[in-house]
């Protein structure tokens, strides 16, 4: 990956266009996140979200186009929270043992963890109201616990971007509010990038929105209007507004719908 040319740009998507097997999931993106950014990416299933996550992060290679970093991907650079029902619960860890891993890379001799590494797993637990189930196997966890547990293992390596995928699906309300704390704090540091479906939960945070169904619609103010959601999404979307769009949407059939969203 090579450095954005915008100095003021932590990341730089361009031209980028990717699919599967020949059919194409996204066309032409372009994307810029700066440095205090709280972007969330919205849009349709199948309109390729999860996949230009997939591209930013290295995951997958496009056809055309390039990402661009500001800064070296140096270890911990970058925060990842996967969906956390990907994650595999019968890993036999404790919560404490997961976040840990959290610091790979960063440690010493031998690639020993040492008293920096512990210290910031002892803060970033209690941060995210884990303290008191440290020593709990992840595989005893509720959804909303090890959701928390996940963002934990990504912030303790201290990352200067974070990227959450749909880091509030079926959560309970205890973690919604936590996570909002959370990543407030976190944006006056560093960008924040979420993929959801819903946005209520960052509705006083989000400061842009990228819908993205094949294409990107970019809008850097953090407001849509209904017109802007039904371009984007290829179809009649009701909104609720507080400042910030609230999705609400009822399933649709979309012609282009791709499993690999």
């Amino acid at each position: 990956m090579s450095k954005a040319v915008d100095p003021d740009a932590v990341l730089e998507v361009r031209g980028l266009t990717f699919g599967y097997e020949r059919e194409a999931v996204l066309r032409d993106v372009n994307l810029r996140v700066g440095g205090d950014d709280f972007l969330a990416i919205i849009g349709p299933n199948g309109g390729g979200k999860t996949t230009l996550l997939r591209l930013i992060l290295g995951l997958e290679t496009p056809w055309r186009g390039s990402v661009h970093w500001s800064r070296a991907l140096v270890p911990g650079a970058i925060g990842y929270v996967p969906q956390f029902s990907t994650f595999d619960k019968n890993f036999p860890v404790q919560v404490r043992d997961a976040v840990l891993m959290g610091r790979l890379g960063r440690g010493g001799l031998l690639g020993r963890y040492g008293r920096a590494d512990y210290r910031a797993v002892d803060r970033v637990l209690e941060q995210l109201h884990l303290d008191g189930i440290a020593a709990m196997p992840i595989a005893e966890l509720s959804g909303g616990q090890l959701q928390r547990a996940l963002i934990a293992r990504a912030l303790v390596g201290d990352p200067a971007i974070l990227f959450l995928d749909e880091p509030t699906a079926s959560v309970d309300a205890e973690t919604r509010q936590v996570l909002e704390g959370v990543l407030a704090e976190l944006n006056r540091r560093i960008p924040v990038v979420v993929i959801t479906h819903d946005i209520t939960g960052f509705a006083s945070q989000v400061k842009q929105i990228a819908c993205v169904n094949r294409q990107l619609f970019y809008h850097g103010s953090g407001k849509l209007s209904h017109s802007d959601l039904a371009e984007a999404y290829g179809c009649p979307v009701e909104l609720i507004a507080h400042g910030v769009p609230h999705r609400i949407l009822h399933d649709h059939d979309h012609q282009h719908a791709h499993a690999h969203e």
